[in-house]
């Protein structure tokens, strides 16, 4: 009776007292009456009267209902985690092929899905480097660097658009902050050797 309902085109959340239909099907722990409004779009974030479906469900001890609705709730982040991926693929691809320009696209859209990745503004600001533009190289190293203050990668990214913008006293010293994180590096202890160098010439 319900899907006939919603198949002919009732609103599927309007609201009641008690709150919408899948507040109230998930209330009274009717798993199948969740199920068919979810499947019709019932929006499973509504929240009326400070509690959502989900908040519903766990009061009424509905296990099925409880487990139906986390997942639909997971849905959407798994998707977003899988565009990011490929996302991140297709700009490590366009990153590799020299075509900077695209990968940079690539990496911010990926950003609007993962703006907490750090890789992605190491990446990005390795894009703005080999187009020649430090400024924003050097806003992606910073972004990059607050986030993983100890990875000599974010430090080499700092020197790198530092060296980019002339600033070569404030690039040895990123690139030496990077050297003291990870003694090994050989691409920062010849990034550092580098700046010194053009710090002594000018």
């Amino acid at each position: 009776m319900l899907e006939l309902f919603l198949a002919k085109g009732a609103y599927v959340d309007p609201v009641a007292a008690h709150g919408t239909p899948l507040h109230g099907a998930a209330g009274e722990g009717q798993y199948g009456a969740v199920k068919i409004l979810l499947d019709h779009n019932a929006d499973y974030n509504k929240m009326v009267n400070g509690v959502t479906p989900l908040m519903a469900a766990r009061d009424a001890n509905s296990t099925e209902c409880i487990k139906l609705l986390v997942k639909v709730q997971e849905e959407p982040m798994l998707k977003r985690e899988i565009v990011a991926s490929e996302l991140i693929s297709l700009g490590s691809i366009s990153l590799k092929k020299k075509d900077y320009a695209v990968a940079a696209k690539l990496y911010s859209r990926a950003m609007q899905l993962d703006p907490d990745d750090a890789v992605l503004f190491s990446d990005r600001s390795l894009c703005w480097l080999h187009m020649g533009d430090g400024r924003k190289a050097l806003l992606d190293a910073n972004k990059c660097r607050k986030m993983r203050p100890h990875w000599p990668k974010a430090c080499r990214r700092q020197g790198e658009a530092l060296m980019l913008l002339k600033d070569y006293e404030g690039a040895s010293e990123r690139f030496l902050d990077g050297l003291k994180l990870d003694p090994v590096d050989t691409d920062i202890e010849d990034a550092l050797r580098g700046s010194y160098e053009v710090l002594e010439d000018v």
